[in-house]
């Protein structure tokens, strides 16, 4: 036999026939093993066309024999590979725990490519609270940008985009595409209050926060329901609130220390947001721009109601006092959490006051409505309110959502 793989968890061989034999090693190879024969049936009970077939099952030897998927396809793009572990849980009902393109082959004889190495993966159980989607797969793309003010040296804005799948969560870069099965978006963003570096410091911590806890949303939407989800959602507010609160309260200079949080998560169909303070969710549907979210000051509330018109609200001496915010030293907080089903060709703005100083509901709508891909969007949308006004940071991104 020829050696595939020789390591601490499993030694991979193939015979002259093509077949391949794995030995379970180290730590938990008996359960390994056993889940691995077990969810290889599953699936060829389930007539999955693009997975190994199991062959013999020795349990007391922790070892299995299996049809050969081919070599590893090192070339296969992120996209591509997504796709596939999409359609796994899409069509056959099981969650791979580890969806990389280290786990994809191309196999010759079959013309397509497979998926391999199953020990730790899960059959899912019958949705209670979240229907899954059936009608496509769902993409994301995204560009995020964010300018300091003059007011200021630092810039006290911050924003994230994040990658949240069963193996954990991935920071991704400022732009980019992600497929929202198995894995899914969060974008955020945040605005720091504070003086001196405290404002800066706030936010960063914030989203730290977020990633931190990523996991706990993706187990609750996943296993469970919206109101699960909610209550996940709600928690990581209040406990960035305390965080932030007991920080100030060790250090002095950094009294008063606080920010805004303004959070989307994604997955196939649907979007989640928990927000607080007065940066802003738009959503673009269909020619129409609406505000998600609620501004936590008392002159948008004004104007919300039609108390006062859009000049009088944007000259307004206090349109900035926020009466809820993270940190700050406010006793409680009362985020704003709701979820909204998505469709094709929707587009988000997540963005901070700072740019809705330079650009009124008019032009920002104008410019959601324009033609162009997430990144063109972006950069004209914080041209324009740059042109009005610098003052302070302006951080933003624009993701357009589409069901392939």
């Amino acid at each position: 036999m020829k050696d595939l793989k020789d390591g601490i968890r499993s030694h991979v061989r193939i015979d002259f026939k093509g077949q391949v034999h794995k030995t379970f090693r180290g730590h938990q190879k008996g359960e390994r093993c056993e889940n691995e024969a077990r969810i290889l049936k599953a699936l060829e009970e389930r007539g999955c066309p693009y997975v190994p077939r199991l062959l013999e099952h020795r349990p007391e030897e922790h070892y299995i024999v299996t049809t050969n998927c081919g070599q590893p396809a090192p070339e296969i793009s992120r996209t591509k590979s997504d796709a596939l572990f999409a359609d796994l849980e899409r069509d056959y009902g099981l969650r791979h725990d580890d969806p990389e393109p280290r786990n994809v082959t191309y196999c010759p004889r079959l013309g397509r490519f497979c998926l391999i190495d199953f020990e730790l993966a899960e059959i899912l159980p019958e949705r209670g609270g979240i229907e899954r989607e059936n009608s496509g797969i769902w993409k994301a793309t995204w560009c995020s940008l964010s300018e300091g003010g003059t007011m200021r040296d630092s810039n006290d804005d911050a924003y994230l985009a994040l990658e949240v799948s069963p193996g954990g969560a991935r920071r991704f870069e400022a732009q980019g595409e992600a497929l929202l099965e198995p894995s899914h978006l969060v974008l955020a963003v945040s605005d720091g209050m504070g003086g001196g570096s405290a404002g800066e410091l706030a936010s960063r911590l914030i989203l730290a926060a977020v990633k931190r806890k990523a996991g706990d949303l993706y187990e609750a939407l996943h296993c469970h329901g919206e109101e699960e989800a909610s209550s996940v959602l709600r928690q990581l507010m209040q406990n960035a609130h305390e965080g932030l609160n007991a920080l100030a309260a060790e250090e002095s200079n950094l009294h008063g220390m606080g920010a805004t949080l303004t959070l989307v998560w994604l997955r196939p169909g649907h979007l989640h947001f928990a927000h607080l303070g007065d940066s802003r969710l738009y959503l673009h549907r269909a020619e129409k721009t609406t505000q998600l979210t609620a501004d936590h000051t008392r002159a948008w509330g004004q104007w919300n109601r039609g108390e006062i018109n859009e000049f009088a609200y944007r000259t307004h001496p206090r349109r900035s006092a926020l009466y809820d915010a993270l940190g700050g030293g406010h006793s409680g907080i009362h985020p704003q959490i709701e979820s909204h089903p998505l469709q094709n060709d929707d587009r988000l703005l997540l963005c901070t006051d700072g740019l809705i100083d330079g650009l009124w509901e008019r032009g920002l709508a104008t410019e959601l409505a324009r033609h162009g891909e997430p990144t063109d969007l972006a950069h004209r949308i914080l041209t324009r309110a740059r042109e009005n006004s610098r003052d302070d940071d302006a951080t933003l991104i624009v993701a357009q959502i589409a069901q392939l």
